[in-house]
């Protein structure tokens, strides 16, 4: 391909590749430079063999997953929530948040699907990546700090140290998460902080 640069072929092969994964045993070298648009001498430039062009699609494939399950956004939001708020609203919060994670890491992981996953060709039941769960903000260090850092004002009031109930918090926090395939409704953010802050049993 006439002014292209190696990296460019190798995004254009890649881009054009990724919805044939599916036919992988009829890939040829011949039907990828068709696929991408180009002439087999400037495919075999920048991939040696198929299973190289394979091996560079199963890495942006993993490089696009990772961009989308990495809460970098999701920790900036939790370290802004302010410390002069009362407790159950800090906490509500962190719900609301680790919820709107969920639904963000579904819809993109969707988008990704549909841009280079061919249609699932699988047994009955199967299901695809978008729907889920690729990660746990609760198991996420970050994450525990984040939620200690919002008990922290709050600790002689508070029957265990911080970090023991941010772990604790954020583990009830799965019951107000979506589930994967969206079949049960989540607990609203305030009943879970009530259930967390006061327990399961009714006052008295």
């Amino acid at each position: 391909m006439a002014g292209a640069s190696p990296e460019q072929l190798r995004q254009l092969v890649v881009r054009a590749v990724m919805p044939l994964i599916g036919e992988y045993d009829s890939l040829t070298m011949a039907t990828i430079a068709r696929a991408a648009g180009i002439g087999e001498a400037d495919l075999v430039s920048v991939f040696a063999d198929k299973e190289a062009v394979v091996q560079a699609c199963a890495a942006t494939m993993r490089a696009h997953i990772s961009a989308a399950i990495t809460p970098t956004d999701e920790v900036q939001r939790l370290d802004a929530i302010s410390l002069e708020k009362p407790l159950a609203a800090r906490l509500a919060e962190v719900l609301g948040i680790i919820d709107a994670y969920h639904r963000r890491v579904r819809a993109d992981l969707g988008a990704i699907e549909q841009a280079v996953v061919p249609p699932s060709t699988g047994a009955p039941g199967d299901r695809s990546f978008s729907g889920q769960d690729f990660r746990h903000l609760s198991d996420l260090p970050e994450i525990r700090h984040a939620v200690a850092r919002l008990l922290a004002p709050d600790e002689q009031r508070l029957r265990l140290p911080a970090g023991a109930l941010a772990e604790a918090f954020l583990t009830m926090a799965r019951v107000g998460a979506r589930t994967p395939n969206e079949e049960r409704s989540p607990l609203p953010a305030e009943q879970v902080v009530d259930l967390f802050l006061h327990g399961a049993l009714l006052a008295g």
